[in-house]
């Protein structure tokens, strides 16, 4: 170990060499196969200059499930896999054409930004101190309380299904109805989503070891429960939640565990992509293909937007959707009283500006990054990577000071880091509508289902 510092180093360095060799050697050449080569070798260069970054900068403790390690882990496997579901797409649509390798050398670029962010918080910030006095889990409290919110969520999925006529997640592609679904099942379709809740807490209590099989069961339940609406996201990020919570209070994740849930999950994911979107065309593409086809398609998305914003297709927004991340702090009754519309203010947000732009039905996601370049140009990106990796520096302090499964604060901030990784490829309104939808009732629920501790 005492030689691997040295041993990091003189490997970038020796890829950054080949790179050169190679660009000296074959520019001709690659210049014919593939125009967009010199720009790619950038930010493969710049993707090395990131791995220094995070050995050296960040340091220890080195576990794949330390925030800055999975938010860098993130961004390289958007950008890979994005990079494969594009190919994937001009096979099934041979006219498509984006100028995906300035997206590579632009995400490269903002992670470059985010690290070095999270470099001066950490280097700068002194270690959280511990509280004296927190808030804990009752376990049998929280049991008794896990059980009644499952039969809450089962008995709003089972009514709002009822009330949409089908289920949406095996009934075709439900994107241009997603919109309608609260309007047409009314509150049951809110208590539908604390199935989301529900698998939250039966991992908080899986990572005490308070957990058998059976609520195992009732926890992935929940999760389905939630899901049936066809959005995947409500069952990813809850089990993202937990396996930080379990990495960092019970039991260290191996790197093969992670990568077998990714074979896994990934392909899953895409085929239930695959099942709902059968009518576009998409089962003329191999097995393979199809995959990638389905698998982080944001990403193509950002090579289409730094396209069509920096060309003049359109004038940027200039932070005019910002509202939408202040408006899910409150509810709408408060946000009434003082005349702010939150619904007219939540849909104008950066994706469904996209999605116009685009002449597509449903909304268009292409990530924090590409979200802030949407508004703000090139340097806004940056500046707003940079402070993205502020707030990944700080919530990895808070976090690592974490010791416990039952401190209710640890679920909170697992939450809000996990929410903060998929913030990458999500909306960014959808970022404080997640922490808010998550942890407004978690907190509620700890006002009964917890106890105040003082330590010594």
């Amino acid at each position: 170990m005492a030689q691997s510092p040295a041993f990091l180093a003189r490997a970038v360095l020796t890829f950054w060499v080949v790179l050169l060799i190679l660009a000296a050697t074959f520019s001709d050449g690659l210049s014919q196969a593939w125009p967009g080569w010199s720009i790619a070798f950038i930010a493969t260069a710049v993707w090395g200059l990131n791995v220094l970054l995070i050995y050296y900068g960040v340091g220890p403790p080195y576990s794949i499930f330390r925030l800055p390690f999975v938010s860098v882990a993130f961004a390289f496997l958007m950008t890979v896999v994005g990079s494969g579901s594009y190919w994937a797409t001009t096979q099934l649509f041979p006219l498509y054409r984006v100028n995906i390798e300035r997206a590579i050398l632009f995400v490269a670029l903002c992670t470059l930004a985010s690290l070095i962010g999270c470099i001066a918080v950490l280097r700068s910030s002194r270690d959280p101190t511990a509280s004296k006095v927190q808030y804990v889990w009752d376990w049998s409290r929280l049991k008794a309380i896990t059980c009644g919110l499952f039969v809450v969520a089962l008995l709003g999925t089972y009514v709002s299904i009822r009330r949409i006529g089908y289920i949406p997640i095996v009934s075709g592609d439900p994107e241009s109805l997603r919109v309608e679904f609260p309007a047409i099942a009314g509150v049951w379709y809110r208590l539908s989503f604390l199935g989301t809740v529900v698998g939250l807490l039966v991992g908080v209590q899986a990572a005490g070891r308070r957990a058998d099989w059976r609520f195992l069961s009732m926890g992935l339940a929940a999760l389905v429960s939630a899901s049936l609406f066809g959005n995947r996201f409500f069952a990813a990020l809850p089990i993202g939640v937990v396996m930080l919570l379990w990495n960092q209070t019970r039991s260290k994740l191996s790197l093969r565990t992670i990568g077998v849930g990714l074979v896994i999950g990934v392909p899953i994911l895409a085929l239930i992509g695959f099942w709902r979107q059968q009518d576009t065309g998409v089962g003329l593409l191999a097995p393979a293909t199809l995959i990638l086809y389905g698998s982080l398609s944001e990403f193509r998305d950002v090579g289409w937007t730094l396209d069509y914003y920096s060309s003049g297709g359109h004038a940027l927004l200039h932070g005019s959707t910002l509202g939408g991340l202040v408006v899910p702090l409150l509810p709408t009754p408060v946000w009434a009283a003082v005349g702010v519309d939150k619904a007219a203010i939540f849909a104008h947000s950066n994706a469904s500006v996209l999605a116009q732009e685009m002449a597509q039905v449903a909304a268009q996601r292409v990530g924090l990054y590409g979200e802030l370049f949407m508004n703000f140009g090139l340097l806004g990106a940056l500046v707003g990577a940079l402070l993205y990796g502020v707030w990944v520096g700080y919530l990895d302090r808070q976090i690592t000071s974490i010791r416990e499964a039952n401190v209710v604060r640890g679920l909170v901030l697992a939450i809000i880091a996990a929410a903060t990784i998929y913030a990458q490829v999500g909306q960014w309104n959808m970022f404080t509508s997640t922490v808010t939808s998550l942890c407004y009732p978690i907190l509620l629920l700890a006002l009964i289902g917890a106890r105040r501790v003082t330590r010594a």
